[in-house]
């Protein structure tokens, strides 16, 4: 018995310490995409990431076993889920970095990280979901988060450019929500391998096909390049299937309200190697977005 129990204590801890690994990546990712921001556009730079995330998961897929089944996924979950691709991943991405380039990580990512509370409110409004008190206490603690930061001053940009990178990180939240429940009604029928082999090349593709056509010309040199096939390893590749062992071994009860301590770890990383002036107040924000996920999820 005592076996079995310190065997229990290992898993979980594994479990919990793969969370948390995961939310260090994806945080990690976005700073290291956001030092080719001034240099590449936001929808290029999402495009080249996509694309080297979308290789490695070929790659991630063949090793897994997931390859096989690729061409016999349910066409309806199939669907779901390169829906939700476009929209989280395609559309709100691009919104985080063009946010970013206005506002800075810490205010952006610490408003975008707040979709679960969308997540819950579309799930209640539109699926009838029940809407429980600790939602409420986590509703809370989000508003409180988001209030903090539209609150804070410490933007030194025109007024005009800092409503718009607020705004853009609030779009990137409802996107990321929206994106959220497609893949989850798409993971019903595929799985979460097949899911992001089939979804991110066709993802890569399109934002490659939007960036050529878009007016504006990006410096992209190889620095950049690198920085953004780093990012798309680390943060799309590397910490979704770090997550997804996470999962499997805690469940996902357990292992999202861990990782969403991703906020701390970007208004940290961005202090440390962008040099961004992280006030308290955006330190109390990222901690109520945070306590507020807890609840959410």
């Amino acid at each position: 018995m005592v076996t079995i129990g310190v065997a229990h204590f290992v898993i979980v801890l594994l479990g919990e310490l793969f969370s948390i690994v995961a939310a260090f990546l994806w945080a990690g990712s976005t700073i290291v995409a956001a030092k080719t921001l001034k240099r590449v556009s936001p929808l290029t730079a999402n495009a080249v990431r996509t694309a080297s995330a979308s290789i490695s998961m070929l790659f991630v897929a063949s090793v897994m076993g997931g390859l096989t089944d690729l061409f016999r996924s349910d066409l309806y979950g199939s669907l779901m889920v390169i829906g939700a691709a476009l929209v989280g991943f395609g559309l709100g991405d691009t919104c985080l970095y063009w946010s970013i380039g206005l506002v800075g990580i810490s205010r952006s990512y610490t408003i975008g990280y707040s979709y679960p509370f969308f997540v819950m409110a579309f799930a209640t409004l539109l699926l009838g979901e029940s809407l429980l008190p600790k939602h409420l206490i986590g509703s809370t603690l989000v508003f409180l988060g988001i209030a903090t930061v539209f609150a804070d001053r410490g933007v030194k940009l025109e007024q005009e450019g800092r409503k718009k990178g607020l705004a853009l990180a609030i779009v990137t939240a409802v996107l990321w929500s929206i994106g959220t429940i497609l893949v989850a009604t798409g993971l019903i029928t595929v799985s979460i391998i097949q899911a992001n082999t089939m979804r991110f090349p066709l993802l890569g593709l399109i934002l490659m096909a939007a960036s050529r056509l878009q007016s504006r010309r990006s410096n992209m040199d190889r620095r950049s390049l690198i920085l953004l096939v780093l990012s798309g390893l680390l943060g799309m590749t590397l910490a979704g299937v770090i997550f997804l062992f996470s999962i499997q071994l805690i469940g996902v009860s357990r292992a999202a309200p861990l990782s969403s301590s991703s906020p701390v770890w970007a208004a940290l990383m961005s202090s440390i190697f962008l040099k961004e002036k992280i006030s308290l107040r955006i330190i109390l924000s990222a901690l109520a977005v945070v306590a507020g996920t807890y609840f959410l999820l």
